[in-house]
């Protein structure tokens, strides 16, 4: 399986698992703060295999271009649980004056694995001190901004934050070559404007 195809099944697992700590909460089995606390615990844990998982296709990338083995990495596992809490609070009251309580309940358990992998993407790379840039690799159904942002397969420089919005499923490609032109925002960064 793909990068992408397991990416997409970990988010969908993850809505899975969220929606049926949901279902038990409007069924009464559970209270608010227990629902609060589980839902929170269950998008920690996807992200955190999102994370692993980019990091590992990031390496592998890597050693496909080069045709040597490289170490993965490894990425930083921030504690999100008071971030993660405060969502999962702010989504049961979204929820509860909703037309549709699952898709704003579903959206914030898919989207958070995506966005983590891509985090965690874009980290990998920069660690690995080998990228020196990154491509757009846009999913099958990119829309019209993922296409925008790709902007004709241009080559943007390793630090230059990867733009994604939620639920995006578009990855960065590693590029190892020198000579990336700098953009304005990393040339920045580094002090050379």
């Amino acid at each position: 399986m793909a990068y992408r195809d397991t990416l997409a099944q970990l988010a969908t697992d993850s809505e899975q698992t969220v929606l049926a700590a949901y279902h038990s909460y409007l069924e009464g089995l559970l209270d608010r703060e227990e629902t609060v606390q589980i839902i929170a615990q269950l998008i920690a844990e996807a992200n955190g295999r999102a994370r692993s998982l980019a990091d590992m296709a990031m390496a592998t990338q890597m050693m496909i271009e080069l045709g040597e083995p490289l170490p993965v990495s490894g990425v930083d596992f921030p504690d999100e649980s008071p971030r993660l809490r405060k969502a999962a609070d702010t989504t049961l009251t979204v929820a509860e004056a909703s037309p549709v309580p699952d898709a704003i309940v579903g959206r914030l358990a898919r989207s958070e694995p995506l966005e983590a992998a891509a985090e965690a993407a874009q980290d990998s790379m920069v660690r690995s001190g080998l990228t020196r840039g990154w491509i757009r690799h846009k999913s099958a159904n990119a829309c019209q901004l993922c296409e925008w942002w790709w902007r004709e397969g241009r080559v943007w420089p390793a630090e230059h934050p990867f733009q994604h919005h939620k639920g995006c499923t578009c990855s960065p490609k590693p590029v190892l070559k020198k000579g990336i032109k700098e953009t304005w925002k990393t040339a920045r960064a580094k002090g050379i404007r």
